[in-house]
């Protein structure tokens, strides 16, 4: 049995394992990482050695001729990738709406650094934190170096006699391949949830199928009509090494059996005449690395997406710039590429989440798509730079005629498949429907909306906790129905982070709870501070300190630090990233709520802008008003805000503008009261509650129930609970 065909038995049956046992399988995952730790040891070393030797034994001038040739080979590969990432669209079903569903306040991604990726200030530094562009670029001086020197034949001995060590230490450890690919199988089938599938199965099934079409036509059909070798030859050769990636979801790990599966098909079909072949290979499979590959390229894909599931479809004139900028920001990480496209093209930021979610399976058959590539263009250069190239325009009419069938059927094919699974609609309303109850609540619980009148309440004289616990009901206030914190589902149910936090101390205090809108109008403080006095309110939820409130009521403990932010149109979220920026804007109008202390933060933090005093920020954000170009408020509520108008984005500038400490509003002089919250805080504090409803509510985490991964030995047999 060959070892390709053993690695491919061993995933199969990882994956059915999984299946089969579910979540008890992810004790393998130690197993697959240890394999995966054995692979990379050798890699470095390998590039590094191989680069010296490979460019040391070659001449100023076939140096000069491979940068040319392969660079244009290159550039061949991403042209025809590109192609098809402009074809995928046509793949997509029709969408029902335009809006879209995200998830978390978006932060600025972290600047690109091309510096500190590529140049090696310091050699060991780089090898030792696998910093692969500096430690590249390092070898590639030291190899141009050698080219220059006559007494190297010793040196590039010793280089290829380790090459050689490295390699047979590779050929040892891919004898283990069957087994670590059985384990990262069994884990990965085990526990992978499938919970986000539905919402990206569009992307997800769509690139899985042209990364296929690319892998296994495109790039080994180039390289037969290019080159003459049998193509079922070119996408059978490097099996082993094509699933070993897949297995791993590391193409890295592979270079050094795809520069031995590149010398073995060169030499079946004797184009390795003599050791500049051998030369070539070792130079261009490790080089290739450091340059955007096709499965790079076919990423830009998402941006494509991107812009149809939100309605702003890229047009023919965004073409170029795609290609452009994608190219070239994808010579570092994708994930640094995907939210700077994102921003360019004035889509929703929030849909890197996504992105990121769907990495999870799209970057096994990106792995698949690198390794092939690292493979054909190795073929194709080593064609180039030995005379082999064979330029015959029938071959080349055929094989785009033949390509072209191939791309059409597989655009029909995922088109009527997602038109069958997908389901487009988003029901807007009902996100934060999805957020059941953290804790259970109270026996009795009586909640009343915005604008009903609750009962006259007379509480007897004394200290309020004293009230409160004869009267048996705590009354709690919320100043409007405000998300993740306070709101009415459309059940009408009265849920959020700040509703089961007033359970929790209902339940602490053996009573029954009431929620009611605290007083509003001119004066809104001194209000809630009389409100608070006479027992309409035994405490507000959720209110920023201010000392001007100081006058009229007390606080807690603060329990929660908010973030003061910006709620900007997506397309715009760039212009307020800095601080500076914002300053220096000209006619700025920010809106903001009838909350005086965030008009006096924003009055002292932007003098110049002028402020716009909202009762509905929805108004603003369904395109009812178009008069305010930012709203201001607290991250942690944007974010949510953000979920349900997704074209809409939170953004923290920076320096950050302020941290809003958050505690109670509670009547002014009841010492005892005020203790008994703070003491209640301070043990919820200690006993992980607020960090669990903060988690829940604001950060999504756990808002549906976890449930054991399905499994056949649990779901089908019955033989687990």
């Amino acid at each position: 049995m060959s070892i390709s065909t053993r690695i491919l038995l061993g995933l199969v049956l990882g994956i059915a394992s999984g299946l089969f046992f579910g979540e008890s399988m992810g004790a393998l995952s130690v197993v697959g990482d240890a394999y995966v730790g054995l692979l990379q040891m050798t890699v470095l070393p390998y590039v590094v050695v191989s680069l010296m030797a490979g460019l040391g034994s070659l001449t100023y001038k076939e140096a000069r001729l491979l940068a040319l040739r392969g660079g244009g080979l290159l550039l061949l590969l991403w042209v025809v990738t590109f192609a098809i990432v402009l074809l995928m669209p046509l793949s997509f079903p029709e969408l029902q709406t335009g809006s879209f569903f995200s998830t978390t306040l978006v932060d600025r991604p972290p600047s690109f650094d091309l510096v500190a990726l590529y140049v090696p200030s310091n050699p060991f530094e780089s090898l030792a934190n696998s910093d692969v562009p500096a430690v590249v670029l390092f070898s590639i001086a030291v190899g141009v170096a050698l080219m220059g020197i006559d007494e190297k034949g010793s040196v590039l001995r010793a280089l290829q006699v380790v090459s050689e060590a490295l390699m047979r230490v590779t050929r040892w450890i891919v004898r283990l391949t069957p087994y670590g690919v059985f384990a990262i199988g069994a884990s990965a089938a085990g526990t992978m949830t499938v919970d986000e599938f539905g919402k990206v199965q569009v992307y997800l099934i769509s690139y899985i199928a042209f990364a296929l079409v690319l892998t296994f036509w495109v790039l080994p059909g180039l390289v037969a009509t290019l080159t003459g070798l049998p193509q079922r030859e070119v996408a059978s050769a490097a099996r082993d090494a094509l699933i070993t990636a897949f297995a791993t979801g590391n193409d890295f790990v592979v270079l050094p059996l795809l520069t031995e599966r590149t010398k073995e098909i060169l030499e079946k079909h004797r184009m390795d005449d003599d050791e500049e072949t051998d030369a070539i290979v070792d130079v261009v499979v490790p080089v290739s690395h450091n340059f955007p590959h096709t499965a790079k390229i076919l990423s830009l894909s998402f941006i494509v997406f991107a812009g149809w599931f939100t309605g702003n479809e890229l047009g023919p004139a965004d073409y170029p710039a795609l290609g452009g900028a994608g190219v070239v920001s994808t010579f570092g990480s994708v994930n640094l590429a995907i939210p700077f496209l994102l921003d360019l093209f004035h889509l929703p930021s929030d849909l890197f989440n996504l992105f990121v979610a769907t990495s999870v399976v799209n970057a096994r058959f990106g792995t698949l798509l690198a390794a092939m590539h690292g493979f054909c263009l190795a073929l194709l250069v080593t064609a180039a730079l030995t005379g082999r190239l064979v330029f015959s325009w029938v071959r080349i009419l055929r094989f785009g005629l033949v390509t072209l069938a191939v791309v059409g059927v597989t655009v029909v094919a995922v088109r009527t498949t997602l038109n069958v699974l997908v389901d487009t609609d988003y029901d807007r309303g009902a996100v934060f429907d999805q957020f059941p109850l953290a804790q259970q609540g109270v026996d009795s619980v009586r909640a009343f909306r915005p604008g009903e009148s609750a009962p006259e309440r007379e509480l007897p004289q004394g200290p309020r906790i004293e009230a409160i616990l004869t009267e048996d009901t705590l009354r709690a206030c919320y100043v409007r129905p405000t998300l993740p914190f306070a709101y009415f589902d459309t059940d009408g149910a009265f849920v959020g982070f700040d509703v089961e936090m007033a359970y929790s101390l209902a339940r602490g205090l053996g009573t029954s709870i009431e929620f009611v809108q605290a007083p509003d109008g001119e004066g809104r403080e001194p209000r809630i501070g009389e409100a608070l006095d006479r027992g309409d309110c035994d405490l507000v939820l959720g209110t920023a300190i201010s000392m001007d409130q100081a006058k009229w009521l007390d606080y807690s403990k603060p329990y929660l630090d908010l973030t003061m932010a910006l709620l900007v149109p997506d397309h715009r979220r760039g212009a307020f990233v800095k601080r500076k920026q914002i300053e220096r804007m000209q006619g700025l109008r920010l809106g903001v709520g009838p909350n005086t202390y965030y008009q006096r933060r924003v009055r002292t933090l932007l003098p110049d802008a002028e402020l716009v005093v909202l009762d509905q920020y929805l108004e603003v954000m369904d395109g009812s008003r178009t008069d305010v170009h930012a709203i201001v408020h607290v991250a942690e509520i944007a974010s949510a805000y953000s979920l349900l108008y997704p074209n809409w984005s939170a953004v923290v500038p920076d320096p950050p503008f302020q941290k809003v400490p958050v505690a109670y509003g509670l009547p002014d002089g009841e010492t005892g009261w005020r203790n008994y919250v703070d003491s209640w805080l301070d043990l919820k504090k200690r006993d992980g509650t607020i960090d669990l409803l903060y988690d829940h509510w604001v950060l999504g985490r756990g808002a549906e129930p976890q449930r054991p991964r399905w499994s056949i030995v649990r779901d089908v047999l019955h033989w687990v609970d």
